[in-house]
């Protein structure tokens, strides 16, 4: 039974991924989703509320399960890796999905899930200089970092040029270790 469950889902989310691609998000209708999973429209309330809960679902199955088993077992290092690699496999849907404006865009929901795993980084483990953060608090640190990663994903994934998503790791990588005045190359005081 869980697993005519799981096919039925992974049918309406298939159907609304392929809408996505062709059909405004505001224009695609719960019938539209449900023809193209040759489902019934109540089977589509059996396993979600709309279709915004769709986008969360797909967030849920694609990006954060996966990077859930990544900090389970210790391996904070290749988070950010694998975030790229997961939106650039499916690049043209979530650039359709990062065009979904509103009270429950895409961005919103990715900005969310971002700062909830920074939050889940800092509270697992201790600051390496609590001295020199003390006036800050975790969640301060998680919006900050939350911010220029949230807009950088959103910018990467909507831009014409495919950089390939081992680029992108090696640029944040290196920008998120250095601050800016680590990566200018401006006239030192002597």
């Amino acid at each position: 039974m869980e697993y005519k469950k799981e096919l039925t889902k992974n049918l309406l989310t298939a159907s609304f991924k392929e809408l996505v691609l062709q059909v405004p998000f505001e224009k695609i209708t719960i019938k539209m989703i449900t023809d193209g999973a040759g489902v019934i429209r109540p089977t589509f309330y059996k396993h979600f509320q709309d279709k915004y809960e769709v986008l969360e679902w797909i967030l849920q199955t694609e990006i954060k399960s996966k990077i859930q088993v990544l900090i389970d077992n210790n391996m904070q290092e290749d988070i950010f890796r694998l975030l790229c690699n997961c939106l650039e496999k499916d690049r043209a849907f979530y650039r359709k999905a990062y065009e979904i404006k509103g009270q429950n865009s895409f961005e919103d929901i990715m900005s969310d899930y971002l700062y909830t795993l920074f939050l889940q980084l800092l509270s697992k483990y201790p600051l390496k200089s609590p001295d020199k953060l003390a006036f800050l608090t975790k969640e301060a640190i998680a919006r900050f970092y939350t911010f220029g990663l949230a807009d950088s994903l959103k910018y990467w994934i909507s831009q014409d040029a495919l950089i390939p998503a081992k680029d992108i790791n090696a640029a944040y990588s290196y920008i998120i270790r250095n601050s800016i005045l680590d990566i200018l190359d401006y006239p030192q005081k002597k």
